[in-house]
């Protein structure tokens, strides 16, 4: 099932930015760790958890779509196996930015616990590490979970090209 481009605007209003990096990083080429919390993809879970890190380089990169990787050159030509913890995608919602994005990590855990207690554990476990870096999203529907980590990519990049 795939979404409207009202239902994708939808999720993408919905989705709630709860914690951002704390220090300025678009600059540089840098890596754009987050967390990604909504309702569970698998059935028998109340949350899911999806742990990712984003790639931002600052330059204008153009590739003919011929120079691009595909789909075998990542995965290879076997089908994907389910226990596959890593995709590498890109963003396309920043026309208006000098930037590329890719995703290289991802980890999907289902949590039984509800959103509020993943939540504040996860909060917790930031604090408790000192890390200032990675970002806490709640999205309305974890199944697309990347339209709510674009949203929470353009919020950072909103904060660091407003002059």
């Amino acid at each position: 099932m795939s979404l409207s481009a009202h239902e994708m605007r939808q999720l993408y209003r919905s989705t709630v930015i709860v914690r951002k990096p704390t220090y300025g990083i678009v600059r540089g080429s840098h890596d754009l760790p987050y967390i990604c919390l909504g309702p569970s993809i698998t059935d028998g879970h109340e949350t899911s958890k999806v742990i990712g890190k984003v790639h931002v380089s600052p330059q204008f990169v153009i590739r003919p779509s011929h120079l691009s990787p595909s789909y075998e050159e990542i995965f290879g030509e076997d089908h994907v196996d389910r226990a596959l913890s890593g995709r590498l995608f890109g963003f396309m919602g920043f026309p208006d930015r000098p930037l590329e994005c890719k995703s290289e990590f991802l980890e999907i855990q289902p949590c039984d616990d509800a959103l509020d207690t993943v939540l504040a554990a996860c909060l917790e476990e930031l604090e408790r590490r000192e890390d200032i870096t990675t970002g806490v999203i709640i999205s309305p529907n974890n199944q697309y979970f990347p339209v709510s980590v674009e949203r929470f990519i353009s919020s950072v990049l909103d904060d660091e090209f407003s002059f």
